[in-house]
């Protein structure tokens, strides 16, 4: 399996391979333009000798003797001599046979072809040579040996190749040393994801030092932290809150099955009262489990969310209402709208107001509901929820000190304000003119869609 490279390691070497490429550019470039230079230097010498040689040769007026060479044009490593259009050769003393003419050369000499420079072998070193025409039937050639050019090119090259090495070596350095510190937030981040994800312990926070995308990347990953604590929280309180409030129901229930166990010769009005309570509490312990599976659910997925009828769903729960509640009478005016949401959620809200209105109320009633749009009302006429109370009416368990003899768990309300919060909506209790409370909830409506 092949070792996977860091993102550290990646930025260094990228750093690196696009300094080594430009330097490598750089150096070629320069290196090309100072090898053309010292070459165009060296033709010049070539041409200034050729000019003095036909400077020399013009005092012949076109008739320069056979065997003449120019004079004081050779020495210092340069070769000054004549070829003929027959392809004879008038070099130096002690020149001859150094430079022999090739057939372009001899072209030039007979008229038929153009000067040029080439390349070749003096005596076993490399020259740049000059083939030029002298006169009618005659060409001169000016070589010159490479030999200190070719020493210094090779220098040059050296010496940007070894630059260029350093600045890849910097640039390396550099690189890694701007990686480490760019990337220590990344670092530090996933060095708290991996301690969170060891210990389960979501309180841990990535200190933020800069306002930058990874400075923006911290923040986010905090906040996601604190979010993913609170629902930790969240969960932990209803769990206990949960297990303290099934704690009381189940014992009563052992209370009175241990009853019925110890005396099964107990008179029938008795075992009926016992199992009527029995019956009470079970459906109590339905109901609270039921409030507790709807708020461990959260925000339904977006996939749940469709357009619904919100007067169909109050119908729905209204009628299920007036089934459980067979002698509280509810008068209903429901005109609603089109809200996008989830029908069963909402239909349990619902459900849940009317509950607590029939509840707390007369137990004829009269329990009034009215909808509107998105707006629904729910008005019962019994004792009212003290100022005091209004504010956590809502809170998971929580119970007003009038209402505690009551049957409940103080779920109910706390489901509906989870459920209209999932659906962008709002809830609140007002003490109703007269007595009674109102249970105001809006939810967000519009035109409906075919």
């Amino acid at each position: 399996m092949k070792a996977r490279l860091t993102l550290k390691t990646r930025f260094t070497l990228v750093a690196a391979g696009a300094v080594a490429a430009v330097a490598l550019a750089i150096t070629a470039v320069a290196f090309i333009a100072i090898r053309t230079d010292l070459q165009n230097q060296v033709r010049q010498e070539i041409a200034s000798h050729a000019y003095t040689a036909a400077h020399e040769a013009n005092k012949y007026q076109g008739h320069i003797p056979a065997g003449w060479v120019p004079p004081h044009t050779s020495g210092f490593g340069v070769l000054t001599q004549v070829i003929t259009s027959a392809g004879a050769v008038w070099a130096p003393p002690g020149y001859a046979g150094e430079l022999t003419p090739s057939v372009a050369a001899i072209d030039v000499a007979a008229g038929t072809g153009p000067a040029f420079y080439a390349n070749a072998h003096v005596n076993g070193t490399t020259a740049d040579v000059l083939t030029t025409r002298l006169a009618p039937g005659l060409a001169i050639q000016v070589a010159e040996p490479l030999t200190s050019t070719d020493a210094e090119v090779a220098r040059v090259g050296a010496t940007l190749a070894t630059l260029s090495a350093i600045g890849v070596v910097v640039a390396t350095v550099l690189g890694w040393a701007v990686a480490r510190a760019g990337l220590s937030p990344v670092t530090r981040l996933a060095s708290v994801a991996e301690e969170v994800s060891l210990t389960g312990d979501p309180s841990r926070r990535v200190k933020v030092e800069r306002r930058d995308e990874l400075g923006r990347l911290a923040t986010t990953f905090n906040a996601m932290l604190s979010g993913l604590q609170r629902s930790l929280e969240a969960q932990r309180r209803l769990v206990s809150d949960a297990s303290h409030e099934l704690r009381t129901p189940l014992a009563s229930l052992r209370i009175n099955v241990d009853v019925l166990a110890e005396n099964p010769d107990m008179p029938s009005e008795d075992r009926k009262e016992v199992l009527d309570r029995v019956t009470d509490q079970v459906a109590e312990l339905g109901r609270l489990v039921a409030s507790v599976t709807e708020l461990a659910r959260g925000e339904p997925p977006a996939t749940d969310m469709a357009p619904v009828q919100l007067g169909a769903v109050a119908a729905e729960a209204l009628e299920a209402a007036r089934r459980d509640w067979p002698k509280t009478q509810f008068i209903a005016s429901l005109n609603g709208g089109v809200i996008e949401g989830t029908a069963e959620r909402l239909r349990v809200a619902i459900k849940n107001l009317l509950d607590n209105a029939a509840k707390f109320g007369p137990p004829e009633g009269p329990v009034e509901v009215r909808l509107t749009g998105g707006e629904l009302t729910v008005r019962d006429h019994g004792p009212g929820i003290a100022e005091e109370d209004l504010p956590f009416v809502f809170d998971r368990f929580y119970r007003a000190l009038a209402s505690r003899s009551a049957p409940g768990s103080g779920l109910g309300l706390a489901v509906v304000r989870e459920i209209v919060a999932c659906h962008g909506g709002a809830i609140a209790a007002e003490r109703a003119p007269g007595g009674g409370t109102v249970m105001r909830l809006i939810l967000p409506c519009h035109p409906f869609r075919y």
